[in-house]
């Protein structure tokens, strides 16, 4: 009999609506009386943490930013990779957020019958794949399965263009189209990959993708609790 609690995950590129459906995920299970624990995967990764304790670690493992010419009196998003060095502390560091956080599921399983991710490893692959400018995430498996299985995984599917349109913020952020075009061809690689369940976001009102979720989210959680019971 398992004792971890049901694990949902958001995963998209920037402007998806992770956020959005994830909101409403919450007031569905609060209206029906289920227990469950949201998790940013960012901001409660071990990453993140080391980076406000420590801020010069943040020299280690940041991207370098490109210079821009002195001629340049336009703000241009510049493309940041990292070094070699840098990847493997990251890659070392989710290594050691993997085994944390099942360490943290069984006192999960307590309390909660539901665990929300924003954002998982899917998305964090993504985004060193992206930090590496490498062309695809063939590095990925292992690392995924270093943490613990989602039991229902979603991908946010969007258009660059849509969600550009969606979150034009992005742009000051250094976050242009070619930003969001080469992390799209990277999610399309990892959802196959993955076996991410697929929501159409572009051209799909809020309510049908809404309804989609939730559909999805009762048969596999209806199905994960006679698991349990027996």
């Amino acid at each position: 009999m398992t004792k971890n609690p049901f694990i949902i995950t958001f995963s998209g590129i920037d402007g998806s609506g992770k956020s959005q459906y994830i909101i409403l995920l919450r007031r569905f299970l609060r209206r029906q009386g289920i227990p469950y624990l949201y998790i940013h995967s960012v901001n409660d990764s071990l990453t993140n943490r080391l980076v406000k304790k420590f801020p010069a670690f943040k020299e280690i493992i940041g991207p370098k930013e490109k210079e821009l010419s002195p001629s340049s009196t336009k703000k241009q998003p510049i493309f940041k990779k990292i070094s070699v060095f840098s990847s493997f502390v990251r890659i070392f560091i989710l290594v050691l957020d993997a085994f944390y956080l099942r360490m943290r599921m069984f006192s999960f399983g307590k309390n909660y019958k539901v665990i929300i991710f924003d954002r998982y490893i899917y998305d964090k692959i993504i985004h060193l794949a992206y930090l590496r400018d490498k062309k695809n995430i063939s590095f990925s498996p292992l690392l995924v399965k270093l943490f613990p299985k989602a039991n229902l995984a979603f991908y946010l599917h969007v258009l660059p263009e849509d969600a550009l349109e969606r979150k034009k913020e992005m742009i000051e952020e250094g976050q242009d189209l070619n930003y969001l075009n080469k992390k799209f061809i990277l999610f399309e690689e990892g959802k196959i990959i993955w076996k991410l369940k697929e929501i159409e976001t572009s051209g799909t009102s809020i309510s049908e993708a809404k309804k989609k979720i939730i559909s999805l989210f009762k048969k596999r959680f209806f199905r994960f609790l006679k698991i349990k019971k027996s």
